[in-house]
């Protein structure tokens, strides 16, 4: 099993954690760490280590979800992670890629095989969504057939 951490600015990891449990279920060795405003930078750091450390004695290597790229969370991670084995670090994180890493990661062995999975489930995700031209009452026509 891979563990999993979720971390990003303000309420993106807490908010994107409840998601998935409403979609996938309660997760294992799964942590949120949260980079809130009136948080220290220093407390954030240590919270971080101490999660990744704890994941790292319980499972097979760590993937840590990152919601922007250059961002404090991100930069964090990236340095902590510099001298660990089979640690990989996402940036952009996305609900997709969340759902699917929640089911590949009990079976994966590589950190670095499955975050790159899962940045490719992420950007297929995203679209620019165009609803059909319908005749007659479109909301009920979406709501049968869902879009």
């Amino acid at each position: 099993m891979i563990g999993c951490i979720l971390t990003g600015h303000g309420e993106f990891a807490t908010g994107l954690s409840h998601s998935l449990t409403m979609i996938a279920g309660e997760q294992t060795n799964f942590e949120v760490v949260p980079f809130k405003e009136e948080l220290p930078l220093k407390e954030f750091e240590e919270t971080l280590s101490y999660q990744l450390t704890k994941l790292l004695k319980v499972t097979k290597g760590v993937v840590i979800f990152c919601d922007l790229l250059g961002g404090t969370p991100f930069n964090t991670a990236m340095v902590q992670s510099l001298h660990l084995e089979n640690v990989a670090v996402i940036a952009g994180t996305n609900l997709p890629l969340l759902i699917e890493g929640s089911l590949l990661r009990l079976t994966a062995e590589d950190a670095s095989q499955l975050a790159n999975h899962l940045v490719t489930v992420g950007r297929e995700s995203l679209l620019v969504a165009q609803v059909p031209k319908f005749e007659g009452n479109i909301a009920e026509d979406l709501i049968e057939e869902g879009i």
